[in-house]
């Protein structure tokens, strides 16, 4: 969000890669080989060329994604199993948590290295354009699993989910194979425009910071100490950010954000990046997809007149974790502060860069600011109704 004040010329974007990255060279196949290499030669170990090969390598984010709920539903069956109860009490919860969390980490994990490869200055042909943004939604597969859940039950279709997901995800790699050329980088927004877009995306990005995401996380941490405590300072910010003026103004913001940085993040994908530029992104897209499936529930509870309060979230028979069957939400919860505060840590860092701040000064600040967003993901712990109180 804030990194977008940089406003990148092409330039730039070529300054600021790491130099480890321009030194990817391909070395058999290994996987930044098959991304990158560029040899039409034959396959020495299967006939087929590494160009005829990369296409199926590019399909693996979006064939990941499309696994995750399978995943799930046999690691809860299996818990099920050992447990013998759905109803999770005692050592299980942190099995649960623990296997939830490895198994949406290694689909982010492999998403995230697709895009870093795919950004490589090697970049530039319609297929890495349309792999890296696959990769990029990919990387959101929890909260985009948890948003199609969401909107399932509020159309009272959650039978089809399962259905819509094999779709979707089938649909993202056909437009990796199949896909038609991708426009021309000239026919982007103009660097100006841009840079004018990208100013107006980290103002607002730092209202929603200050009107609604920072009391939130700091409310959400809060319950680590006690519920009551929670929900004592719930009741003093809801009167900020759900006030008849501040709450249509924040949902404008939030609706701006994702609009402009679906803008911002198209152009950024026509360009190289390091490792920062890609947490960026990643996180930005992160950031738009639990955006809207958070607010999908929420406004589907305040339809139904029930109060999203701790009491509520945390309820016994109907928790965060009160059934092995609803282990989506543990990395939905978990990831969503981590993203926020990496994707804030790489925008600052771009800030001070263009300030002619040294580049480890900034990369110690960016790295130190994202440890800050594993803390805040306590508020998991919270949740589960961990309490230090």
């Amino acid at each position: 969000m804030i990194g977008y004040l940089r406003g990148f010329t092409e330039r730039d974007s070529l300054n600021s890669i790491i130099p480890g990255e321009a030194m990817n060279r391909p070395g058999g196949l290994s996987l930044s080989a098959i991304i990158a290499s560029k040899d039409t030669g034959p396959d020495s170990l299967s006939g087929l060329s590494t160009v005829s090969r990369r296409p199926l390598w590019l399909v693996v984010p979006a064939l990941c994604a499309l696994a995750y709920p399978s995943l799930l539903s046999w690691l809860s069956a299996g818990l099920v199993l050992v447990h013998g109860a759905d109803s999770p009490n005692g050592p299980i919860v942190w099995v649960s948590v623990m296997g939830a969390l490895t198994l949406a980490l290694a689909v982010m994990l492999v998403s995230f290295v697709f895009g870093l490869r795919l950004g490589s200055p090697d970049v530039g042909r319609p297929e890495d354009f349309r792999a890296r943004c696959v990769a990029l939604l990919a990387f959101a597969t929890p909260s985009l699993y948890v948003g199609f859940e969401n909107v399932g039950g509020v159309l009272r279709a959650s039978s089809v989910v399962a259905v819509a997901w094999l779709i979707f995800w089938t649909l993202m790699a056909m437009i990796v194979l199949l896909g038609t050329r991708s426009p021309s980088a000239a026919s982007a927004i103009s660097p100006v425009r841009y840079h004018r877009l990208a100013v107006a995306h980290g103002v607002s990005a730092l209202a929603i910071l200050l009107l609604f995401v920072g009391p939130h996380i700091g409310n959400h941490l809060a319950g680590f100490w006690s519920g009551s405590v929670h929900i004592a300072i719930m009741n003093v910010v809801r009167r900020v950010y759900r006030g008849d003026i501040v709450q249509p103004v924040l949902l404008a913001l939030i609706g701006f954000q994702i609009l402009s940085g679906t803008v911002l993040v198209r152009r950024r994908m026509r360009m190289p990046s390091d490792i920062f530029g890609t947490v960026q992104t990643t996180c930005g897209v992160y950031i738009g997809v639990y955006f809207l499936a958070h607010m999908t529930a929420v406004f589907a509870a305040r339809y139904a007149e029930i109060d999203t309060n701790w009491v509520w979230l945390t309820r016994p028979n109907d928790s965060l974790l009160a059934s092995l069957s609803k282990l989506r939400l543990i990395a939905h919860y978990w990831v969503g502060p981590i993203a926020v505060v990496a994707h804030v840590a790489c925008g600052l860092r771009w800030v001070l860069l263009q300030r002619d701040i040294s580049p480890a000064t900034t990369n110690r600040i960016a790295w130190a600011l994202t440890t800050v967003g594993f803390v805040a993901s306590l508020i998991l712990l919270a949740l589960l109704n961990v309490h230090i109180a």
